[in-house]
């Protein structure tokens, strides 16, 4: 049965005599509405008092309460339930065997209460609500394994709560079943959703060169929604003590960006080094867009020698610039100033290596290609001169190379223009043309002479189309097969000479005259003549009226005809093969050969294998559902025939993994040098999962660091962790 009914409570102490005058205005009426249902209800008029009894559901403001029996005394303003009851509240529940709620003062009192919150379980013996948002518990646990009981929780005796805030708890203990493991004596941790400020679980952990070390502890800033901070530090017993920031920020559509930087004090020598990486890219709403990064280091061996991950102690250069740019209608301008340093440098080993490479200003101007002509809007009037379109360019660049022996300065503008068209011809074959022109000023040339000029041009013509013919099923289980190849011919033609301030030159010495760099250059003269075919399988599967596609194969076949040489025009012949007759292998082949000499001068193989699925081989005989156990396996092998100066390489890449149990699994990963006979680099992982706990276990051997890491941690509060790290670097 559901009923419902409205209580008047008055709040202002009520007068019940009779009074022919109007109520006094500072006499207040509140009506509060409750919605309840029960099997059967008892009601006492006297007392104003209220029983419910079986499923019982009582709606109130934001609260749901459901019991097996409920006393409401309206005069006191309490409700009281028994039996199995749970409070719903903000779209959280709790849970209790007794519920005492005052409706007045909106305080209560809950009995062997538990909840859930997040990913999380809490108990107590009782549960007070002492304000609107604090709550009181004793003897509270928490834990997040669903099992009864737990495989492990948190106890304290006194917790105080504020909901979407904080929770104080004062002391903790950590038990793992019965026993307990950690105790501490004051902890405060943040119970609101999404990222929160807090202190960070270091990494304890020991290597041979550094001994004894606690990483990365520190204290995380959450400044918005938009960015944070993260300030923390490594202490090594033998060597040094660092500390470090690293910053985030995001706004989408606006911003985005970060900043790493780290400083250390070496115990050995005494010495300080740092580093500071950062980057920012920003769009403003008139269409600018700024684009930011800076990479600066105290020396060159900073990253080979500090970094953990061997990528990074492996980079060769940092890089610095700033750029801006902005449309202006179609004109698109772009202007930017850059620096990169290269970390590899030795003068006692390679003479004339570059050490700094400084591009400041670096400035371009474009104007996407646009047709030339208005395009009627009917297509029959349209004829071969409407796909004629024009595009114009601009590039100011000031570089300087600075170099173990030199320094070399040079400054250049070039403006382009060009014009291209593209036709349909028959139907079949595609016709498109080009032609440009570009003027070139340098700041000096060879021979010392100031700002020299000069113009040049190209144009070219290239011819393509497709032929492709549809077979009928029946390879590797296909349907229907489409074999497509794809000609084309260009050539391309600029004249051996060029106009400069002394008139008509030849291009034949140009290089003695002007400086390369960049992409700057000389003029040059040529005629050549692109060959080019390629060739692909695709094939068409239908399985259960779902069509599916795949590419089988292609063939990417190019050679270059110089028609100015008379003695060897062709250049190597170079192709590309693909095959992937299966989804789980793939091969690529790269190849040149010399016409004339009649031999290869570059040829390589990449083969690669992946299985994911059940090796039917291991089913355990135990009745398991699975025909077999998960396995996953990568195979990558490259080699590179020895030609000329080149030398061989054959090198392997092995990677598989096994889920041995639902709750075990393993994984191998190697890098092996076939020629050498050597591991480059080789782990083993292997895994445990404990329901709620995990622990792995992985040994790392390589020439560059060789040890092993090992952690058990919380799944579900995975900073909850002991971990070892061992290592040689």
């Amino acid at each position: 049965m559901i009923l419902s009914i409205l209580l008047a409570v008055l709040v202002s102490s009520p007068d019940t005599g009779m009074n022919d005058s109007l109520p006094d205005s500072s006499s207040r009426v509140t009506l509060e509405s409750i919605s309840y249902s029960a099997d059967s209800l008892l009601f006492l008029p006297s007392g104003e008092v209220l029983f419910l009894v079986g499923e019982v559901t009582i709606d109130y403001r934001d609260m749901t309460l459901r019991a097996d029996t409920v006393k409401y005394d309206a005069e006191a303003g309490v409700i009281v339930s028994r039996g199995e009851s749970e409070l719903f509240e903000r779209g959280e529940s709790i849970r209790g065997t007794t519920m005492i709620y005052d409706v007045e003062t909106r305080k209560g009192h809950i009995i062997q209460a538990a909840s859930r919150y997040d990913a999380g379980f809490y108990t107590g013996s009782s549960i007070t609500r002492v304000g609107r948002n604090e709550f009181n518990i004793t003897d509270a646990r928490f834990t997040t394994c669903d099992y009864t009981p737990p495989h492990y929780h948190f106890y304290c005796p006194v917790l105080k709560v504020f909901p979407d805030d904080k929770a104080v708890a004062k002391p903790v203990y950590m038990f793992v079943k019965n026993t307990p493991v950690f105790y501490f004596p004051y902890w405060i941790f943040p119970i609101r959703r999404g990222r929160q400020p807090g202190f960070t679980m270091p990494k304890l952990g020991r290597t041979g060169r550094d001994g004894r070390f606690l990483r990365e502890a520190g204290y995380y800033f959450v400044f918005s929604d938009y960015a944070d901070l993260w300030l923390h530090g490594d202490i090594m017993e033998k060597t040094r003590f660092v500390l470090a920031a690293d910053e985030r920020h995001k706004l989408r559509y606006v911003c985005n960006g970060g900043t790493k930087a780290e400083w250390r004090r070496e115990f050995r020598n005494k010495r300080d080094r740092w580093m500071f990486f950062g980057h920012h890219l920003h769009d403003f709403p008139d269409g600018t867009s700024l684009r930011l990064q800076g990479e600066f280091l105290s020396d060159r061996s900073y990253l080979e020698e500090t970094q953990q991950n061997p990528e990074d102690r492996m980079t060769g250069e940092v890089s610095s610039w700033f750029s801006v740019n902005r449309h202006f209608g179609r004109l698109a301008v772009q202007a930017a100033v850059s620096r990169t340093s290269y970390l590899h440098t030795d003068p006692d080993t390679i003479p004339g290596e570059t050490e700094v490479v400084q591009e400041a200003p670096d400035i371009r101007f474009s104007l996407p290609s646009a047709p030339l002509l208005h395009i009627p809007s009917d297509p029959d009037r349209r004829r071969p001169w409407h796909s004629l379109y024009w595009n114009l360019s601009a590039h100011y660049l000031a570089r300087d190379v600075q170099m173990e022996e030199f320094r070399a300065t040079n400054s250049a503008f070039r403006l382009a223009s060009g014009l291209t068209s593209s036709q349909r011809a028959w139907g079949w074959l595609t016709l498109s043309q080009y032609l440009s022109a570009s003027g070139t000023v340098f700041d000096r040339d060879r021979n010392g002479n100031r700002f020299p000029w000069w113009i040049h041009g190209s144009t070219g013509i290239s011819a393509s189309t497709e032929i492709y013919g549809i077979f009928g099923g029946g390879l590797l289980g296909m349907n229907a097969l489409r074999h497509t190849v794809s000609p084309e011919v260009t050539l391309h033609y600029a004249p051996n000479t060029y106009l400069s301030e002394d008139g008509a030159a030849s291009t034949d010495s140009t290089y003695l005259e002007y400086y390369t760099f960049a992409d700057f250059g000389p003029p040059e003269g040529s005629k050549l003549l692109v060959l080019s075919l390629s060739n692909t399988l695709e094939g068409k599967k239908i399985l259960r009226r779902r069509v599916s596609k795949f590419d089988l194969a292609s063939l990417d076949i190019t050679t270059t005809m110089n028609l100015s040489e008379s003695d060897k025009p062709f250049s190597p012949l170079c192709a590309t093969l693909g095959l992937k007759p299966i989804q789980a292998v793939s091969l690529t082949g790269t190849g040149s050969w010399d016409p004339y000499r009649r031999e290869f001068t570059d040829l390589s193989l990449s083969t690669g294998f992946k299985l994911s699925g059940y090796d039917g081989t291991l089913f355990p005989d135990s009745g398991a559902l699975e025909p077999g156990l998960p396995l996953r396996l990568s195979l990558s092998h490259f080699y590179r025939h020895p030609l000329g100066d080149s030398p061989a390489v054959s090198k392997l890449k092995f990677r598989v993994s096994l889920d041995v149990t639902p709750g075990w699994s393993i994984e191998y990963n190697a890098y092996y040098d076939l020629l050498n006979g050597g591991f480059i680099n080789q782990s083993y992982t292997l895994r445990r999962e404990l329901h709620c706990w995990e622990a792995v276990f992985v040994r790392h051997i390589s020439e560059i660091d060789s040890g092993f890491y090992f952690k058990i941690n919380i799944v579900d509060l995975p900073d909850i962790k002991i971990e070892q790290h061992v290592s040689s670097f």
